[in-house]
């Protein structure tokens, strides 16, 4: 069974192996690559678009996307997690980057003293159950201003249900909450935020993944930009979004 308990989670990213293994094995193929690239845009995109003064990220792990966010030089950016390793790493990739403050924190009992105008998080809020989700969110408004902005990824149900299915689901070790759009928007409703965007990422997901299994190995950068070409493109039958909230 999936691992969906919060100290099960926090236990399973702990370990230095674990934590090079997280960017080394997901993000450095094309798609992920892609993902990456996507979730960057839209956070440094409503960075500006908001003219945010104080930036809090949720769960940074090794700085993936803190290292790519691009931030003017009188915003405030804090970054936590509740990894050692995680935030290791995360110091080095940060290096000359003063403007990001690291911190470890276990984000169901955190208490900050400032509130921020956006906060993101990616790869964390869908590994937990809606009691342990429902605590993040009030984690979230709690240290946001009001109509202040959260970012994070959803997983579609109508794609990825089947897809893992057909896998196995003994390959997906930690848990992830499945939604299809509509469960989605009742429970943004019902956690008290309105949902401005659903950003639609990987469309016609199996295509991507073939043409990745096929074309990757020898013909890297074609597939690189074959791939982005879809993404940037097309629209329908998505593996995931980047949902874009407002506390209401």
């Amino acid at each position: 069974m999936a691992i969906s308990d919060k100290r099960k989670i926090k236990k399973y990213y702990q370990n230095e192996i674990c934590a090079l293994k997280y960017v080394n094995e997901r993000f450095t193929f094309p798609l992920g690559k892609i993902l990456h690239e996507k979730q960057v845009s839209v956070v440094n995109r409503y960075i500006s678009l908001t003219n945010s003064k104080k930036i809090l990220e949720l769960a940074c792990g090794p700085g993936r996307i803190t290292q790519d966010v691009e931030v003017p030089a009188n915003v405030k950016c804090v970054a936590v997690d509740a990894s050692d390793e995680m935030l290791k790493i995360a110091k080095e990739k940060l290096q000359g980057k003063k403007r990001w403050i690291l911190r470890k924190e276990d984000i169901f009992l955190m208490e900050l003293e400032e509130r921020f105008d956006l906060i993101f998080s990616f790869r964390f809020v869908r590994h937990f159950r809606k009691k342990d989700r429902t605590k993040i969110y009030g984690t979230v408004k709690k240290h946001l201003i009001d109509k202040g902005i959260f970012i994070f990824d959803v997983v579609n149900k109508e794609i990825s249900l089947p897809l893992r299915l057909r896998e196995g689901l003994d390959r997906y070790p930690v848990y992830d909450k499945l939604y299809t759009r509509e469960e989605f928007l009742k429970e943004m409703e019902e956690e008290g935020f309105w949902v401005k965007e659903l950003i639609p990422v990987y469309p016609y997901y199996n295509l991507l993944f073939k043409i990745q299994i096929y074309l990757g190995p020898r013909f890297e950068k074609l597939t690189y930009s074959l791939l982005r070409f879809i993404e940037n493109r097309f629209i329908g039958k998505n593996l995931e979004w980047i949902a874009v909230c407002q506390f209401a």
